[in-house]
């Protein structure tokens, strides 16, 4: 049967402990109920009473509420003899309705399209980029085609405002056809690949054609430039000369070299010749690369001996100034680690080694940072050297963990000593921080031209350099006596320890004359400088 007492009668409460709502009947207003949820019992007033907010017909101003109909749809049959009464046809939902998350993703697909090709047409064009040697034909095509794609991407996503959608299509459009003819660099095809046969231009005798090969040249070496593509090279050659530069430029004919090796390459090349930064790459095709090394003094035959460990140096061609390597890429894998941290493995001494070797600097610091804990068993002679070659490497930065594995390999400190000598004093003059282990290198070494340095060192910080000072021995002790009248505080105590370490009987009468005016620290410092000096009977 039907409720007695409709929902419009019904009060709507709230427990006050759990929440839970419930109907109930008028006639309970202001008696206590048990709540069915959490049988917490409560009165019920105006506060447990849920109301909800009125309003009535006109009340609420909604744009969207005008969009419905008014009246319903259904109509009654006509009577005759009357006139009826004509609605508007219902407006479509796709007109109000929001947009969907598929056409917005079209839109945003559409603007980074065209945005992206645009930055492609900019910057794609330089020499050695992605449309190095593609005609302005074919970029303008490129071009036509996504700013095609990006409209109607757009006027999919707008289906309210088409009209606007494809005006903003044609905008970018306009703008991507017009890049190419703006930035022209790299839209001459690569030599090799001509897009039609030409008819041959007469050059004047004694100059080059457009590749670079002269008059009397032989064919096999007219075929090798057409091959290469040495044009870049030509031109930065010419561009040297015309700007009265005494530098120049030699290319190197990378072959079968990976994509992800070309900017550690780059690197490696640029560091051993100190070349220009404007060095270049230029794809050939297969593998092939042909970079150009501009800006350096040095003779093409040096260059490809530094080339070697990139792989093997198949040619060198100084007609056209062209060392050829064919590139060994797993020269730019690093060894297993387990192997390359076991030092009980036979190949640990192997694969360090040719890590110290590889021209990643990074993987060189691991492998210097391995052997300077290992036992120098075999291969000593060549990590040191190899170890001193970093050490005089300006792109180093571990030049400490160096000279810590050099105390360790170094059969004779002698050599290792110099350079680290070298590299102290460069440091010094460039006001660059010195490295603790290569002071320590130095003084282990017996070099007789480190007192100036270690002295210059313990004057800006005596604590730190107090103990390597010590260990120079009795050649420091004169010049701790010509600086002890002139210093106070902390270097004062540092003179008096000093001397208490590496001084002779030369120094007590100058210690003894210290007493005087001392203040207690400073005195018991000094009777225990004496009595030291006394006691190894120092001459």
């Amino acid at each position: 049967m039907p409720d007695s007492k409709p929902d419009d009668l019904l009060l709507l409460i709230r427990c006050p402990s759990c929440g839970q709502r419930f109907k109930v009947g008028e006639d309970l207003r202001g008696r206590t109920v048990e709540c069915g949820g959490c049988e917490h019992r409560f009165r019920i007033n105006d506060d447990v009473i849920v109301r909800g907010k009125k309003f009535y017909p006109g009340e609420r101003r909604d744009a969207r509420l005008e969009r419905f109909h008014r009246v319903p749809l259904a109509v009654a049959p006509p009577i005759m003899g009357t006139q009826m009464v004509r609605y508007d046809e219902p407006p479509d939902p796709a007109s109000y309705e929001p947009a969907t998350p598929q056409r917005i993703l079209a839109g945003f697909i559409g603007v980074c399209l065209m945005s992206l090709m645009a930055l492609l047409l900019m910057f794609g064009a330089r020499r050695g980029g992605m449309l190095d040697g593609m005609l302005t034909s074919n970029r303008l095509m490129m071009a036509g085609f996504t700013g095609l794609l990006g409209t109607v991407l757009l006027v999919y996503a707008n289906p309210r405002g088409r009209g606007k959608a494809v005006a903003v299509g044609l905008l970018f459009s306009g703008g991507l056809v017009g890049l190419p003819f703006f930035f022209t660099t790299g839209s001459v095809p690569l030599a090799g690949n001509p897009p039609a046969i030409a008819e041959p231009v007469a050059q004047p005798a004694g100059e080059a054609d457009q590749n670079g090969s002269k008059p009397g040249e032989s064919d096999e070496i007219t075929e090798l430039r057409q091959r290469i593509g040495t044009d870049p090279l030509v031109e930065e050659n010419q561009r040297l000369q015309l700007a009265g530069s005494t530098n120049r430029a030699i290319g190197l004919w990378l072959r079968d070299m990976r994509e992800q090796n070309r900017y550690l390459i780059r690197d490696y090349i640029l560091r051993i010749t100190s070349a220009d930064p404007q060095s270049h790459f230029y794809p050939r095709g297969r593998g092939d690369f042909l970079m150009v090394v501009t800006g350096i003094t040095m003779p093409i035959d040096e260059v490809a001996k530094l080339a070697a460990p990139l792989g093997s140096v198949e040619r060198i061609h100084p007609e056209i100034d062209v060392i050829e390597v064919k590139v060994n890429n797993e020269n730019f894998i690093e060894g297993p680690i387990e192997k390359l941290n076991d030092r009980a493995s036979p190949a640990f001494y192997d694969l360090n080694k040719r890590e110290l070797e590889s021209i990643d600097l990074t993987r060189a610091e691991k492998a210097v940072k391995r052997l300077a804990e290992a036992e120098p068993v075999v291969y000593r002679s060549d990590i040191t050297s190899r170890l001193i070659t970093l050490l005089g490497t300006p792109e180093v930065k571990f030049k400490g963990e160096v000279c810590r594995a050099l105390a360790v390999w170094a059969p004779e400190p002698g050599l290792a000593s110099d350079a680290a000598l070298r590299e102290v004093r460069e440091m010094l003059a460039h006001g660059v921080t010195v490295p603790q282990e290569m002071v320590e290198l130095v003084v282990r070494g017996k070099n007789p031209g480190v007192l100036p340095v270690i002295h210059e060192l313990w004057e800006s910080n005596p604590q730190k350099w107090e103990f390597l000072y010590g260990e120079v021995g009795p050649p420091a002790e004169q010049a701790l006596l010509l600086r002890f009248p002139t210093v106070e505080g902390p270097q004062r105590h540092s003179i008096v320890r000093l001397l208490g370490k590496v001084g002779g009987t030369a120094s007590l009468p100058l210690l003894e004359s210290a007493m005087q005016d001392a203040n207690p620290e400073l005195r018991v410092l000094l009777e225990k400088s004496i009595r030291s000096i006394r006691e190894r009977g120092a001459p």
